[in-house]
């Protein structure tokens, strides 16, 4: 890195400590609302709905589990907070679509993941042989799940054998794909091969609305026991919802200076021309001696980091840059074979907020929230006929339940036999599966219990079991199924 770059880096830096205590001294903030907190989730945008769906597929599902959207839309927080969950009972494992986007990588790649003798084959044969080998996993110890984001550096070529070799295995058993990149990649050519896109379960990850970006900036001043309403005017929203277009990341960076009253006015005021003019002032000052002179005048005035703040972010989205929470680099590391062939769990560091290789335990999911429904109504008069007629409710006699009364959702999956299956495992006494439709496919979700209120059905979510508690069961209104 030369000075320059070095001493650019250095400005940035201690423009975002600035930032910090401001809101810490000057505000009474708890911290920057606006920073990358670790464990922080926001649940809105079907967010909290989608991670629902992936924690139960990556552990029932047969389906390849495709993420996609913009950068900055929180592809990467997704999969870490899918790692958390997943972790109590899945091994999970992380590969940088870096080290085999060329396919030749792949059997290297899978024969230090996995212990066994891959090393020489063809890219298509160790695919299969590991993806047959994760099955005895599965069978003999627990289910892997293999997250691999920015899978748009993946090759059309390392993209086929990965999603092959995963479907040449018993997909019910076989180690989960879960492929997290851009829009185009649910366009590349095995995701459009009829034969094998009907195996392949897409969650698309949309820009945030108005209300969702409100909800966003409210959720992100409540984690620094702020209240958002002192500074969230009608325009204030609409104006970063504008800037950002629903873009999280973007919301980021665009909603402090707008909060605090130092975006740019709109074009053509006297104060837009002084804006203008000071931030040419500030494009000469960025290079050479000009940045090292800042770092010292910065530290003593606000006022100014402030106004730099401005022309930072009043640049407009730019949602291409930046990645919401990347996941760690230092979980691909060099394996050795045998000790790659020993148990570990992949759990999300409460401190960093990204994945790391642990042995231990991974936490108990902390709090049940209420969610947004997945299901459509499901057709009438279509000839389905249950396979576990004692267990099953059909809609209807859920509709004559009273709409003020909850019960709990532990599961959802595409496949009836998944559902007979957990309620036969997992045995909760009660347990009933009932059919509706989710993205215009059949969907069998597991209820558990009635209850009169939220309060009590949280109350009862409590005396679950533990292993059902650990996926995150959740309570949900009769009139809402």
């Amino acid at each position: 890195m030369n000075q320059d770059a070095f001493d650019t880096s250095r400005v940035d830096q201690q423009q975002t400590d600035l930032q910090s205590m401001q809101w810490r001294e000057r505000y009474g903030l708890n911290g920057d609302p606006f920073a990358e907190a670790p464990g922080f989730f926001f649940s809105g945008g079907q967010r909290q709905h989608h991670l629902d769906t992936l924690t139960h597929l990556v552990a029932f599902g047969e389906m390849v589990l495709l993420v996609t959207g913009e950068e900055g839309a929180g592809k990467s927080r997704m999969l870490a907070e899918l790692a958390r969950n997943a972790a109590h009972r899945l091994s999970v494992q992380r590969l940088r679509a870096d080290t085999i986007a060329d396919v030749s990588g792949i059997p290297g790649m899978l024969a230090r993941l996995s212990g066994q003798a891959l090393l020489g084959m063809e890219p298509e044969q160790a695919a299969r042989e590991f993806f047959a080998w994760t099955v005895t996993q599965a069978q003999t110890d627990r289910r892997w799940v293999l997250l691999i984001d920015d899978a748009d550096a993946l090759s059309d070529e390392s993209l086929e054998v990965l999603v092959k070799g995963f479907q040449s295995a018993e997909p019910g058993h076989a180690a989960i794909l879960v492929l997290a990149g851009s829009a185009a990649l649910a366009s590349r050519r095995v995701c459009q091969d009829p034969a094998r896109s009907q195996g392949i379960h897409k969650v698309a990850l949309a820009p945030l609305d108005i209300e969702d970006v409100q909800d966003f900036i409210h959720a992100s001043f409540d984690q620094v026991d702020g209240d958002a309403g002192e500074w969230l005017t009608d325009s204030n929203l609409q104006s970063i919802h504008d800037r950002s277009e629903g873009n999280i990341q973007a919301i980021r960076r665009i909603a402090p200076p707008v909060l605090l009253g130092v975006a740019r006015p709109s074009a053509g005021s006297g104060a837009s021309q002084a804006a203008k003019a000071l931030g040419q002032r500030w494009s000469g000052f960025r290079g050479g001696a000009g940045v090292r002179l800042w770092g010292g005048l910065a530290l003593g005035a606000l006022g100014v980091s402030l106004l730099t703040v401005a022309f930072q972010f009043d640049s407009g989205p730019r949602a291409d840059s930046d990645v919401v929470m990347p996941l760690d680099e230092q979980v691909e590391r060099d394996f050795d074979e045998v000790e790659r062939a020993r148990e570990v769990v992949v759990v999300a560091d409460e401190s960093q907020g990204e994945l790391v290789i642990d042995e231990t335990e991974a936490p108990e999911p902390q709090g049940i929230i209420q969610r947004t429904p997945e299901s459509e109504a499901a057709p009438e008069g279509d000839g389905f006929t249950p396979e576990d007629p004692q267990q099953f409710r059909d809609l209807a006699w859920y509709q004559e339940q009273p709409d003020t009364h909850f019960t709990i959702q532990l599961l959802g999956s595409f496949n009836e036999s998944t559902a007979i299956e957990f309620i036969e495992d997992y045995d909760v006494d009660g347990a009933l599966y009932t059919r509706t439709r989710h993205q215009g496919e059949p969907w069998f979700i597991v209820l558990y219990g009635e209850y009169e209120g939220l309060g009590a059905a949280r109350e009862a979510i409590s005396g679950l079991p533990q292993r059902v508690r650990a996926l995150g069961p959740w309570p949900r209104s009769f009139s809402d199924i």
